[in-house]
C-alpha cells in the first residue's frame, strides 16, 4: 500500500511525520532526530550542523554569569559567603552537566569552552567560600 501525502525523502514508501528544521526535507519516524523540540535530519549532516553553529546553553550563560556574581560578592559577605556558594554550586553542577551533554551530542560544540570556564570558575568559589567558612569558624589566629 502506497502512503498518501508526504513521504519521507529516503523511505518514499513511508508516510512523512515530520520536516527538517534545516532543510526542509520530509522525514519518518527513523530519519528524524529531535533536538530540543525542532526535528532535524537523522541521516544528513543537519543534525551535525545545527550542532556546530548552535548557540550555547542558556542554562550555562547564566551559571557563567551567577559565578562572576559570586566572585564580586564574596568581600560584601564578612558573615557567610552563601552567594559566592550557591555560585559555586551551580557552575559546577551546571557545567559539568552541559559537557556532558555536548559529549553526548545533545549540546552545541560553541558552548564547549563556555561550559569549562563555568565549571572552572564553579570549583574557584567553591574553595574561596570553603577558605571563608575555615576562617570564620577558626578565624582567630592571633591569640
Amino acid at each position: 500500500m502506497t502512503p498518501t501525502g508526504a513521504v519521507c525523502g529516503n523511505h518514499p514508501d513511508v508516510p512523512a511525520v515530520a520536516t527538517c528544521m534545516r532543510c526542509g526535507t520530509f522525514l519518518c519516524g527513523d530519519c528524524t532526530e529531535l533536538v530540543g523540540q525542532s526535528p532535524y535530519c537523522a541521516c544528513a549532516p543537519c543534525v551535525a550542523i545545527m550542532r556546530k553553529e548552535a548557540r550555547p546553553s542558556r542554562v550555562v550563560q547564566v551559571a557563567l554569569a551567577l559565578n562572576v556574581v559570586g566572585l564580586v560578592c564574596l568581600p560584601c559577605s564578612l558573615t557567610l559567603p552563601l552567594p559566592t556558594l550557591v555560585a559555586g554550586l551551580a557552575g559546577v553542577v551546571l557545567g559539568l552537566r552541559e559537557l556532558h551533554r555536548i559529549a553526548r551530542g545533545e549540546g552545541a560544540e560553541r558552548g564547549r569552552n563556555q561550559a569549562r570556564v563555568t565549571t572552572a570558575l564553579g570549583w574557584v568559589n567553591l574553595g574561596l567560600a570553603a577558605c571563608w567558612m575555615t576562617v570564620l569558624l577558626f578565624g582567630d589566629f592571633q591569640t
